[in-house]
């Protein structure tokens, strides 16, 4: 017997047309990743029998759901996909906003087990959740949390008929030399972040159904974006804006390349707290603020990300 191996396994996905549906002859798209743990949730109860002998009397088997992280580093290109799933959107110009458009993929894990491979397959994917984290001198990362409705049998050969591209090879993004302008609006000086952290999260719900084994559809939930940044304490304009509770905005841009990058908006959002904090000899004071985005009229949204930036 051949044991898998973690760095021969590919992790491929499509956008499905019919939700919950893998086409006959599907073209998987593969996908970069660092490391995924996308499982078919086997749900179990146990019943509270009581026996005069006190042993277990049952383990119900009482249902199925797809649940896991796919998680990355930040590449120009490689994600826009799951990027529309997880804004429930399509990209229109080259921008995509928060909006209410359903929108699965399917996923595939392929482990190479020498003459006979195994797959497991995944259908009815939501991207729930988005985990962006910035730090200086390292890495962009990038972690989706996914949501399906249900898993095919495993099996052996791939479907006949399907083909696969292969994954992008833009650059890898770092938070030191593919961060652009970046901008904290509503203050009068803009402060010099050390980090910064982005959570999506579509707050997607299950809908379970009598007489049906597998989650019979999801629905939508608020569009929550949250976070925290961490500046370098230079002056008070950013303590006083938190006191006194006024509209901020974040502006981002990522990218390697001209004409190859992101720049993400968020156009309102409040500093929720924070203040000027010591964390010891030979460190700077920093302020470290949370903060949560809101509905802005202007565009018609809670953050937008543009792409083919120059």
């Amino acid at each position: 017997m051949t044991v898998a191996e973690g760095s021969q396994t590919r992790l491929a996905y499509l956008v499905e047309s019919t939700i919950g549906t893998i086409p006959a002859t599907p073209s998987w798209k593969a996908l970069r990743y660092t490391s995924e743990s996308i499982v078919l949730d086997k749900q179990t109860s146990i019943p509270d029998e009581i026996r005069d002998d006190r042993n277990v009397s049952d383990i119900v088997d009482v249902g199925r759901s797809v649940t896991g992280p796919v998680n990355g580093v930040l590449s120009y290109g490689t994600y826009d996909d799951l990027l529309a799933a997880l804004f429930c959107s399509e990209w229109s110009s080259d921008v995509l906003k928060n909006g209410k458009m359903p929108k699965t993929l399917a996923f595939e894990k392929t482990f190479e087990q020498g003459s006979t491979d195994a797959y497991t397959r995944y259908r009815g994917c939501r991207i729930n959740t988005l985990d962006l984290q910035l730090t200086a001198k390292a890495f962009i990362t990038a972690n989706f949390g996914v949501m399906g409705l249900g898993s095919p049998a495993p099996a052996t050969s791939p479907i006949t008929g399907a083909t696969y591209i292969a994954a992008t090879t833009t650059p890898v993004l770092n938070a030191a030399l593919n961060i652009g302008e970046l901008t904290i609006g509503g203050v009068a000086a803009s402060p010099k972040l050390q980090a910064a952290s982005i959570r999506i999260n579509n707050n997607i719900y299950a809908n379970d159904v009598l007489g049906q084994y597998e989650t019979y559809s999801h629905g939508l939930g608020r569009f929550d974006v949250t976070g925290s940044i961490t500046a370098l304490f230079e002056n008070l304009d950013l303590y006083n804006a938190i006191l006194n509770h006024d509209d901020l905005s974040l502006s981002l841009t990522l990218g390697a390349a001209s004409s190859a990058k992101y720049t993400l908006t968020i156009p309102k959002m409040k500093g929720m707290s924070g203040g000027p904090m010591v964390r010891g000899n030979n460190q700077s004071v920093i302020i470290e603020m949370p903060f949560q985005a809101k509905f802005d009229p202007t565009t018609a949204a809670s953050m937008t990300l543009t792409r083919a930036v120059a």
